[in-house]
């Protein structure tokens, strides 16, 4: 069985813009995404849209930097390197 997916009702805004600007918006957005797009671009106006990307950023960094760290110890693959060295210095280019 399949549960329906409860989603927390999101408050409507009202606000007035410019006919050029509704018409840039439709044409470039689309009638579907508008909602989003400016959810987007107030959270970026007001400083907030980069925070769960910065903080998943910086997680992965510091995943990278931990398996490059394992990565750089790990004897096989030293071994492998050596391997690979001695096929790329065959002359061919």
């Amino acid at each position: 069985m399949v549960r329906p997916r409860i989603t927390e009702a999101k408050p409507t805004l009202s606000v007035s813009i410019s006919p050029h600007l509704f018409r840039r918006i439709k044409e470039e957005i689309g009638d579907r995404k508008v909602s989003g797009f400016v959810e987007r671009a107030i959270a970026k106006e007001l400083g907030e849209h980069n925070w769960g990307l910065d903080q998943k950023q910086k997680e992965f960094q510091q995943k990278l930097i931990a398996d490059y760290k394992r990565s750089a110890r790990s004897k096989a693959l030293k071994k492998e390197d050596e391997i690979w060295d001695e096929v790329v210095g065959d002359g061919i280019e």
